[in-house]
C-alpha cells in the first residue's frame, strides 16, 4: 500500500478513519525524501562528551502532532503485568508484549499492584523511554510521532 493509501485509510482525510500502527519500519531507507520532513534529535546523533553545548535556541517545528497518553512501568514491575511467553513470530518474539490490553482487573488482577507513572505528551514534547521500561501509549487525537532507537 502507498503512504498516501495508508494515511487516507488511517487518518480523516480519507472518510471514516480507522486505527493504523506503522511500526518496525524502514520507511525513511523506503521513501527518504521524507527525512526533510523533521529532524533527528540532536540526543539520538551526538557523540560528545563533556563540554558538548546546543546553543540557546527554539525549535521551528513540532516533532509530535496530536497528544498521546503513556504510561510507565520500571523492569521491577514485570511481575505484575503478565509478559506474553517469547516465541513465535510477530510482536510476541521477543517476549517484550504484556497480556494486558487495558486494566482488566477480573483477568490480570495481579495489574492492580503494578505501580506506573502517567504523562499526556503534546506538540513539541519528547520522551526518553530506557530499555526494559514497559510503557503504553494510546493517542487521544490524530496523532503522528517518530521514535529513534540508540
Amino acid at each position: 500500500m502507498s503512504l498516501r493509501d495508508f494515511l487516507d485509510a488511517h487518518t480523516a482525510g480519507g472518510g471514516e478513519a480507522r486505527t493504523g500502527y506503522l511500526a518496525q519500519h524502514p520507511l525513511f531507507e523506503q521513501i527518504p525524501r521524507l527525512r526533510r520532513d523533521f529532524r533527528v534529535p540532536e540526543l539520538c546523533t551526538a557523540g560528545g562528551g563533556s563540554g558538548t553545548v546546543t546553543p540557546l535556541h527554539f525549535d521551528s517545528y513540532d516533532n509530535v502532532v496530536g497528544y498521546k497518553r503513556v504510561v510507565l512501568f520500571p523492569a521491577e514491575q514485570t511481575k505484575w503485568l503478565y509478559p506474553k511467553e517469547a516465541g513465535g513470530g510477530g510482536v510476541d518474539a521477543q517476549g517484550n508484549v504484556s497480556a494486558v490490553d487495558a486494566p482488566d482487573l477480573e483477568r490480570f488482577p495481579d495489574y492492580a499492584r503494578a505501580a506506573g507513572l502517567e504523562a499526556v505528551l503534546g506538540p513539541g514534547d519528547g520522551l526518553y523511554i530506557p530499555a526494559g521500561c514497559w510503557h503504553h501509549v494510546r493517542s487521544l487525537t490524530a496523532a503522528f510521532s517518530v521514535s529513534f532507537w540508540f
